[in-house]
């Protein structure tokens, strides 16, 4: 939708001026040289001035903005650009979710206004629809895309937001019918067009089709831009459908030589070529060497520049997960000189200085990200830093952190983060209430990342002890998901793994083995590699008592992530209550050097030797653990304990003096005091 938004705007610029321009014509025919100079200084100013409302626009100055394009509206009421640009302005303004009955709203008048000036402008009445959707009048919504279908039938704008609404109502068959009808009768091929159909295709398992569709269009769409985004989608189906990851390189690689310098390629193909040596844990190295590659050589295929530091972020964020964040900080900076108006390089320096302790200059990068182009995930960046971090020798400024996330949600009414962080932050400010109104507004926005906000209410009436009620809202969360799932980004496909991970162990911790055994199928399904789902597979043969199954899935588990710590762990459980002891112990040494930080593989594995008699070795993996991971309460608590059998009461009192220090919360340790 954003590929359209972007697209309905020129049309929009070409048609509204040209129809006033030829009316203007036809209605005095030909003018005097000097009403022609007149008419040109006219349309010249009014260019001027739509300029400078879209610059106050980005920089927050909306009430401005609306003022400069209504200016513009008073010169020429029938600019159907200006009448576009000032409904969507007011529709930022208002914000989403229901209207309040009986509250006047500028957004629906100016678009009124707007389509009885320029009642031919099919971008207008598309847009106003798009805006009636979004405050839930779907009824009305169709009324407005079907006006839009009566001026154009195959309009590929119109049909491309229409199925989108439909398919988010679960009306899949009318969707494909708008978007075939769109490229099949006439319409401009456009990539959101057909990528949309072509996942449509994918999620209904017609593979092939939609292999067909992205070979048939990639050559009809108008841009370099456009044509890289088929081929992405048409790479992600080759390797994820087909298994042919060289055919999915080919495909990359073609874009490259379509588009030299576009990043997005660039990122794909070198994560691909990583995936290709993931067996051999080569693959990140082999990542990290095309990224560097990329960043160092200035020109790509010797055409033309990079355009964006899209290549230096993807690079960082390899370094961040590796915990080199020295090394992140130093490759943000280059791609920072190079392109200081990229406001994500500006968030992604932020975000490593705050893992680095370094507030202020956190602080100062989001603030710069900010003044480039407000962005939502920014303001959630900044809010959470405002929350965990607030400035030496203050308390968190609740208001204010709510205002930056209010901020977010006015900029993207549909981002699932920026609720689930905000819900978070009610609830654990003991709000509930509050917290639950976030969530549902999340929910009731129809998020992109709908996973997020699913998980997030979820959680809360999990925590509030309302079992049946988490288990509805996941299982709602969970079919919207599976929905959407062929349209998903990947960090939406993670967190979908999280919703179906979380609903399984609801179920096994109630002592529905079966039902959460379906669950962790039914996600292992789409999923195929997912650790948390192999290990929540894993804990169902367990509870059911078959312990050889269970292996298969412990093993596939630490296998697709040899740093799921929490396998290792489970499966150690496992072969130890068998008296396995010798597997027990290869399990977590194994789990140890790919975790050496997680505190709980520490505490499991001198358990073990505690329980055997082996207490000096014990002990040391009691020292060990503690220096590894000196915030891991549990291991203190764990020592003393053996300290305590021990009769070695001075030692016990200093490990529960530790303990208590670190966490006074801990019930245990005033127990064991």
């Amino acid at each position: 939708s954003t590929t359209d938004s972007r697209h309905s705007g020129a049309s929009s610029s070409k048609s509204g001026r040209s129809s006033s321009s030829s009316r203007s014509r036809n209605k005095h025919g030909r003018s005097s040289s000097n009403k022609g100079d007149s008419n040109g200084g006219s349309r010249r100013k009014i260019h001027r001035m739509f300029r400078q409302a879209r610059d106050l626009e980005r920089t927050g100055q909306w009430r401005e903005a609306a003022s400069l394009l209504r200016d513009i509206l008073d010169i020429d009421p029938r600019d159907a650009y200006s009448h576009l640009a000032l409904a969507r302005l007011e529709a930022r303004r208002e914000g989403r979710g229901p209207q309040v009955e009986g509250r006047r709203s500028p957004a629906r008048e100016a678009f009124r206004v707007g389509t009885e000036q320029c009642p031919e402008s099919v971008h207008l009445w598309q847009a106003w629809a798009v805006h009636e959707q979004s405050r839930g009048k779907d009824d009305r919504a169709r009324e407005l895309f079907d006006r839009a279908l009566e001026i154009d039938g195959c309009n590929s704008y119109v049909c491309h937001a229409f199925g989108l609404m439909e398919q988010r109502e679960g009306n899949s068959e009318r969707a494909k019918e708008l978007w075939e009808r769109a490229l099949d009768e006439g319409g401009r091929s456009t990539a959101a067009l057909v990528c949309s159909l072509g996942e449509l295709y994918s999620s209904s398992g017609r593979y092939e089709d939609a292999r067909l569709l992205y070979d048939k269009h990639v050559n009809r769409v108008q841009s370099e831009r456009e044509t890289t985004e088929i081929y992405l989608a048409a790479s992600w189906l080759e390797e994820r459908h087909f298994g042919d990851i060289n055919r999915a390189a080919e495909l990359l690689n073609m874009a490259l030589k379509r588009s030299p310098g576009n990043t997005r390629a660039q990122v794909a193909l070198a994560r691909l070529e990583g995936r290709r040596d993931s067996k051999t844990g080569k693959n990140i190295a082999a990542v990290r060497k095309r990224l560097e590659e990329a960043c160092t050589a200035h020109t790509i295929g010797g055409k033309s520049s990079v355009r964006d530091g899209r290549l230096f972020n993807a690079w960082a964020k390899l370094e961040v997960k590796a915990g080199n964040l020295r090394k992140a900080r130093q490759i943000l900076k280059k791609g920072n000189r190079e392109f200081p108006e990229d406001q994500s390089l500006l968030q992604a320096a932020g975000k490593v200085e705050e893992r680095l302790g370094n507030f202020v200059g956190a602080r100062e990068m989001y603030s710069s990200s900010l003044s480039v182009e407000p962005s939502a995930p920014t303001l959630v960046a900044y809010a959470l830093l405002e929350l965990r971090h607030p400035p030496k020798n203050r308390r968190a400024d609740i208001g204010k952190i709510r205002r930056l996330f209010e901020e977010a949600l006015l900029l993207d009414p549909r981002h699932g983060p920026a609720y689930n962080a905000y819900g978070n932050m009610e609830f654990q400010r003991g709000d509930a209430d509050r917290a639950r109104d976030v969530f549902q507004r999340g929910v009731k926005a129809r998020c992109s990342d709908a996973a997020s906000v699913y998980h997030g209410l979820g959680k809360l009436e999990l925590s509030l002890g309302n079992i049946e009620e988490a288990r509805d809202i996941l299982r709602k969360g969970l079919k919207q998901v599976e929905m959407h799932e062929g349209m998903m980004e990947t960090n939406h496909l993670k967190r979908a793994v999280f919703l179906a991970h979380t609903l399984g162990m609801l179920e096994l911790n109630s002592n529905r083995v079966q039902e959460a055994s379906e669950v962790f199928e039914r996600g292992l399904k789409r999923h195929t590699n997912s650790s948390q789902l192999l290990l929540g597979a894993a804990l169902c043969e367990v509870k059911l008592g078959k312990e050889d199954e269970a292996r298969k899935f412990f093993e596939s588990a630490v296998n697709a992530d040899r740093k799921h710590a929490q396998a290792w762990q489970a499966w150690a459980v496992m072969e130890m209550r068998a008296s396995h002891y010798k597997v027990a112990k290869t399990l977590l040494e194994c789990g140890l050097k790919e975790a050496p930080e997680h505190g709980a593989l520490w505490q499991a594995y001198a358990t073990m030797e505690s329980r055997r008699a082996n207490f000096d070795v014990a002990r040391t993996l009691f020292a060990a653990g503690v220096q590894k991971c000196p915030k891991h309460v549990p291991l203190y608590q764990g020592w003393a304990c053996l300290e305590l059998r021990g009769g070695n009461y001075d030692r016990a009192k200093v490990l529960v003096s530790e303990a208590l220090t670190r966490d006074k919360k801990q019930g245990l340790g005033w127990l064991v005091s």
